[in-house]
């Protein structure tokens, strides 16, 4: 199980830069955002790459109290796979026990919450709740067991009996010069000539919510969402923007190819939900 087996050697840590030049993760995002035991939750990702084709992408989930940072899979079980890459049910038995989700295209991440996740928790402390963390690990076609080419991601899931528990943003559209554009459109800009290019929330997309202070007071808060914008090749006048102006001008690249490129705006609200966008462009 080549798969399986990679997620044993070194990732390459997640860059922090806006430009695009390799394989990256750059969301993941949870349905819902913030759990309660026993929910279902199911995870999408936006991973990217302008080089290579990403084979599969890897899920692993666990609960933590928040001091860890990932999920520790045992090498030895990943060792006793079939090369071949035929699972048993033992096999398939003892993924699960150690946190297998899912592995794209084939098996779509689904990750069940225990129902007792919160069990060791007061009743103070369980609208709070702790932290679920997943592993994600993007595996390019042809990846080299000894060469570091995969790239791995963090997510902190939030699982909890909050009274107003959280939600993934909603992006409503996305727009060039105050035009908005429609999905699938491909969008030709001049070189040499700067665009604004402006990312519209929905109505009620930054939430209140009620926040437990370390006294145990509830403060009611709203989120204050930010965005990072990501791009293949261009320039932009800044990189990331917060709420309640999305909004950045783009240059173009003078020696671009006239191939369509792609342009990545990726919302956070700071509890833990996202949402993204994209924009196909042609540089002419």
């Amino acid at each position: 199980m080549l798969i399986f087996a990679l997620l044993g050697c070194t990732a390459t840590e997640l860059s922090q830069s806006w430009r695009i030049d390799r394989l990256r993760v750059l969301g993941v995002a949870a349905e819902p955002a913030e759990p309660r035991p026993g929910d279902r939750v199911t995870f999408t990702s936006l991973v990217v790459s302008p080089t290579v084709e990403v084979a599969t992408t890897v899920w692993f989930a666990c609960l933590t109290g928040g001091d860890d940072f990932g999920c520790v899979v045992d090498e030895a079980l990943l060792a006793t796979l079939d090369p071949s890459g035929e699972l048993s049910s033992d096999d398939l038995e003892a993924l699960y026990a150690a946190g297998f989700i899912g592995a794209e295209p084939y098996l779509p991440p689904v990750w069940n919450v225990p129902a007792d996740a919160l069990d060791t928790l007061s009743a103070e402390e369980r609208p709070e709740g702790l932290t679920a963390l997943i592993n994600v690990t993007a595996i390019p076609e042809g990846a080299d067991l000894e060469a570091d080419e995969l790239e791995l991601a963090y997510k902190r899931v939030p699982v909890s009996e909050a009274t107003t528990p959280n939600h993934n943003p909603v992006i409503a559209s996305m727009s060039v010069d105050d035009v908005v554009v429609e999905a699938g459109t491909v969008v030709s800009l001049d070189r040499g000539q700067p665009y604004t290019l402006t990312v519209t929330l929905a109505d009620d997309a930054a939430e209140t919510y009620t926040f437990v202070n370390g006294d145990g007071g509830e403060e009611s808060r709203e989120e204050e969402p930010y965005l990072a914008w990501y791009a293949e090749a261009g320039e932009f006048d800044q990189t990331t923007d917060l709420w309640p102006n999305f909004e950045a001008i783009h240059y173009p690249p003078e020696d671009a190819s006239e191939a369509p490129t792609q342009i990545w705006a990726v919302v956070r609200d700071r509890r833990g939900g996202m949402a993204w966008t994209s924009l196909s462009v042609r540089y002419r």
